[in-house]
């Protein structure tokens, strides 16, 4: 099966992969000169497959605010009942523009940064639980998606980092 790429456009597109197009990451990457010279030199497949990779991994870990419109929708959005940071509802027949601001600078981000790559260093080392001591084996970073996202996202959802799930916690 080819790469295809498909626009959510609020409409419930068959198929639907990506919140966000090129032409729109790369109007909204040109104003960031952090990012525009290495976005820029992409080829546009590539920025295709980061969009939609970028909009898979949002949609995983998001803990979503108001209800989907459709059982059959391919993406988690569009979404009724959401509003945004200033509480201002969103018609549930758009794609937020803060959910494509989001997605283009996950895809970004992706551009460096393999998310899906084994992390061999993961786990804690050692754990003391008297005067709670946390001790991380050497190298390890917690996986986390930039914060910055997280806040374009104030008022539709949250994303959660790292592998998620609770823990058990027994007294001795």
């Amino acid at each position: 099966m080819a790469f295809e790429f498909i626009l959510e456009t609020g409409e419930i597109v068959p198929g639907a992969n990506s919140y966000a197009s090129v032409e729109e990451a790369d109007d909204y990457l040109a104003a960031n000169i952090h990012a525009d010279e290495s976005w820029s030199a992409l080829p546009e497949e590539s920025k295709q497959k980061l969009l939609v990779w970028s909009t898979r991994y949002i949609d995983q870990r998001a803990r979503w605010n108001g209800k989907p419109v459709s059982a059959t929708q391919p993406l988690r959005h569009p979404r009724h009942g959401l509003k945004n940071a200033d509480g201002i509802e969103i018609p549930w027949n758009i794609i937020a523009p803060q959910l494509k601001a989001a997605t283009i600078e996950m895809a970004r981000y992706l551009v460096d940064t393999d998310r899906s790559a084994d992390r061999p260093q993961d786990g804690l080392k050692s754990l003391k639980v008297d005067v709670i001591e946390l001790e991380f084996r050497e190298g390890y970073s917690l996986p986390s998606v930039p914060q910055e996202i997280n806040n374009m996202l104030a008022g539709l959802g949250s994303l959660i980092s790292g592998p998620g799930g609770h823990a058990k916690i027994r007294r001795a």
